[in-house]
């Protein structure tokens, strides 16, 4: 009995021992498949470049879906609704990445509401995101309105009491950025802007599809530029009246032979407000735009064309205005430069050889386009240009060192006889090349600086 009870103890101890040793090759097996973080950081880049977007193929956990006791915060078929919620609430920021001792990345993110917080498979790479989430744009752009064009807040969106339309960003554009502040405090109501007139300047939808405007001025307040308004939320206040036979005039361009080459995308329309009848002459009247029959017309003549000398007839509300125009072409500039006011010989220039270029303003460079059929000589533009260049000097950007080791900078001056008798001699018409000569120096001064309120667009 002793040897049978002995006997079996020794089974019993042994079979104890293997389950022991099964149970440690289990937990040392188990410990073993689970992931170790290496590397926990926050992100630094710019809080802008950091929104995601959830692709579904992977879950949201408490912490790196590989490590021990991580729990689901949102299953892949709810990541994956997310994706493709137009909601901007499903938006996700993200600020924190994590490394794994395999070499996976995680990244940290947020909803935009607060309601999901969790870690996410982001790929392979701590600087690009991949895996269950990519980058995204959290507002694509739209067309903004005229800058001609005024708005005010309709009477929904006046409020004493919340603030439905004046943003910092355009809803759920960025994480946390919500109502526009004024004096760093939050704009809480509406009401003192329902007399304001506001310009737009862009435009952008958000995720939802909602459109927004960008503020370019506000009358009363200019502590609002910058800020955004939901389309919804305005009505234009300088909207065009309709056009009737008492307030508008229709205009169509023709040449000198009666054949019509344009007319105006619109007619030209009396302000709201103003006072006008079939058969009075516009004169001095002017559109909701500001502008009167004569900035109409010119703000429309068709590409090509300029217009005629002498008036153009029936300016008159209710009736068409027949405007002569010509063909017109704009000539080119090249640049040419002299030893002596008397050489024969001429050595190009263009405008990077200089540190401070012959340049002209928009306006100076409109006299290089005529009458396709004129002779440049028949204009302004020679007065024009020996206005603006006078005897400036146009430095090159080369210098040369003196005898005495003191820089030696070249110059041109501008030659109005050679460029005006060049012209005559070749019988330049509008749209061909005008040479412009000028006259090689040299001193001891530096340049002057250029100046930035013009440009060399005139010059090939």
């Amino acid at each position: 009995m002793k040897k049978s009870l002995k006997k079996s103890l020794y089974f019993g101890l042994a079979a104890v021992s293997v389950l022991a040793a099964t149970s440690v090759a289990t937990t040392n097996a188990s410990a073993k498949s689970y992931a170790k973080v290496t590397s926990n950081k926050t992100l630094t880049t710019a809080a802008t470049s950091r929104n995601v977007n959830l692709n579904g193929s992977n879950a949201l956990y408490t912490k790196a879906g590989t490590l021990k006791g991580a729990k689901v915060v949102a299953s892949t078929a709810t990541a994956k609704s997310l994706s493709s919620s137009t909601n901007g609430a499903a938006t996700f920021r993200a600020y924190q990445v994590a490394t794994t001792n395999r070499g996976s990345v995680y990244y940290k993110v947020v909803s935009f509401d607060g309601q999901y917080r969790g870690w996410i498979y982001g790929g392979k790479s701590t600087t690009k995101f991949g895996g269950g989430i990519s980058s995204y744009n959290t507002t694509k752009s739209a067309t903004a309105p005229a800058t001609t064009a005024t708005y005010k807040l309709t009477d929904s969106a006046v409020s004493s009491s919340s603030n439905k339309a004046i943003y910092a960003q355009p809803a759920w554009a960025q994480y946390k950025v919500g109502r526009a502040k004024l004096n760093g405090s939050v704009i809480a109501s509406t009401d003192a802007y329902k007399d304001t007139f506001f310009t737009f300047n862009d435009a952008a939808t958000n995720r939802a599809g909602d459109l927004y405007y960008k503020v370019a001025s506000a009358s009363n307040e200019s502590g609002l530029v910058g800020d955004w308004i939901p389309a919804s939320t305005v009505t234009q206040s300088n909207a065009e009246p309709a056009a009737t036979s008492d307030n508008s005039i229709s205009v169509v361009y023709k040449t000198a032979n009666g054949n019509q080459v344009g007319a105006a995308s619109g007619k030209f329309i009396a302000a709201a407000g103003t006072n006008t009848k079939a058969g009075q002459a516009a004169n001095d009247i002017k559109n909701t735009a500001g502008q009167t029959i004569d900035d109409f017309i010119k703000a429309n003549l068709p590409a090509g064309y300029q217009l005629a000398t002498g008036s153009y007839v029936g300016t008159t509300f209710g009736g068409t205005a027949n405007v002569t125009v010509v063909a017109a072409s704009t000539s080119k500039a090249t640049l040419l430069s002299l030893d002596t006011p008397t050489s024969v010989g001429t050595t190009g220039l263009t405008a990077a050889d200089f540190s401070n270029a012959p340049a002209l303003t928009a306006a100076q460079q409109a006299d290089f386009t005529g009458n396709s059929s004129s002779l440049v000589s028949s204009g302004t533009l020679f007065k024009t240009l020996e206005s603006a260049f006078g005897t400036n000097k146009y430095y090159l950007k080369a210098t040369a060192t003196g005898a005495d080791g003191k820089p030696v900078y070249t110059y041109y001056t501008y030659d109005q006889s050679r460029t005006e008798s060049d012209s005559a001699n070749v019988a330049a018409k509008y749209g061909n090349n005008i040479n412009l000569y000028f006259d090689k120096n040299t001193t001891t001064t530096a340049p002057a600086a250029a100046d930035t309120s013009t440009n060399t667009n005139f010059l090939n």
